[in-house]
């Protein structure tokens, strides 16, 4: 399939901005001059977001596994001397039955407290994104006050996302365990390792499309089912910057597995400023997809297939806006676009040949013989 064909499928609107300037798409350059403008604000509300709803899967990933790793393997009643499987006199454990041990506690207890976690976090992310696309468009935006608007209307997408995303998560965490507990007994095969790797590569591609998805809800009116067809078919197109994205994102995350203190910076970061600093790169790069391929189709086809021009001091703009026109047509996203034109310009054709013969008057010519 064609980028055109891809581009055609993109279910097209106006977002919701209600601002009337031109929005920069600089993507990471103007999300960090926005960042550097709304700090003090943006800290508010992440501390306001983290405490209420992402406090759980903080402490989750950055805290509970390292306390359980410490009480099984010091506290509780295995002994080691090192990692030889040499214990005081009288008792002796291997490393392997510690990691029994471990594990079993994770599969009983962990990763359902783990999965449940990510279905609130997910959901205040609601509140958060309708912010970002706040300040990113140069809106008035009020921390506390706009975050809880931004819960009330993107409530119903939003959760519908947490639990299913909540509910697969549950399943990878499973099965990605279940093949380091293998991996540490020594017992791991060619089965486990296809299947943790299909499970890292289907957690990639969901960030990925999350990675439009949720941005798309906060900017646009579309449905769930669209919101979710535009998600994909924009992965398919832009897949470099979607999956480096989301490499970044899960790589913060992963920080956790790294070491004790590297864990409590990484978590006091993402519990100061960590969430906004994600949503706010993810608002601004999804936003500049939005305008280099859903904003000219959607103009297009308002204008009837003529492209809005912007009149600057200095140029020509009939020369500008013919030059601009010739380099869209050799472009994918042109070509969509006069499809999409040419789709609904005959029904407009028509129903204008239709208001002109009502309009014309019919002659009457009488065939009586005059006498």
């Amino acid at each position: 399939m064609s980028r055109v064909d891809l581009l055609l499928k993109l279910t097209v609107d106006r977002d919701r901005r209600t601002n009337t300037g031109e929005v920069e798409q600089h993507s990471v350059k103007h999300a960090f001059s926005v960042f550097s403008e709304n700090l003090s604000k943006m800290l508010l509300m992440n501390l306001v977001y983290a405490f209420i709803f992402a406090l759980p899967f903080i402490f989750c990933v950055f805290v509970w596994p390292m306390l359980a790793k410490n009480y099984f393997f010091t506290v509780g009643n295995y002994n080691f001397m090192g990692h030889v499987g040499i214990g005081y006199p009288g008792f002796v454990n291997t490393m392997t039955e510690g990691y029994a041990v471990l594990f079993t506690h994770y599969f009983h207890l962990y990763i359902p407290v783990l999965s449940a976690s990510i279905v609130p976090m997910v959901f205040g992310l609601s509140g958060v994104f309708h912010c970002m696309r706040g300040y990113m468009w140069g809106e008035n935006v009020r921390p506390v006050k706009s975050f809880f608007r931004g819960i009330k209307r993107l409530w119903k997408p939003f959760l519908i996302v947490a639990v299913a995303f909540g509910v697969i998560m549950c399943g990878v965490f499973y099965g990605a365990f279940w093949h380091i507990s293998l991996l540490k007994a020594g017992t791991a095969n060619a089965g486990s390792w296809i299947l943790f790797i299909f499970l890292i590569l289907l957690v990639w591609v969901m960030v990925a499309i999350l990675y439009f998805l949720l941005p798309m809800f906060a900017c646009y009116r579309f449905s769930v089912k669209d919101s979710l067809k535009n998600s994909a078919l924009l992965f398919l197109i832009l897949w470099p910057g979607a999956l480096f994205a989301s490499a970044f994102t899960i790589g913060v995350f992963m920080l956790s597995a790294a070491g004790t203190a590297l864990n409590f910076i990484v978590g006091i970061l993402m519990l100061g400023l960590g969430f906004t600093f994600l949503a706010g790169l993810w608002t601004s790069c999804a936003q500049k997809a939005f305008g280099n391929f859903i904003l000219p189709q959607f103009e297009s086809q308002q204008s009837g297939g003529r492209m809005k021009m912007e009149t600057r001091r200095g140029v020509n703009p009939y020369k500008e806006a013919k030059a601009k026109k010739k380099e869209q047509e050799k472009s994918a996203i042109g070509q969509a676009a006069r499809m999409r034109a040419e789709d609904s310009a005959p029904n407009a054709g028509e129903g204008s040949s239709q208001d002109k013969k009502k309009k014309q008057a019919t002659k009457r010519v009488s065939y009586k013989r005059k006498k």
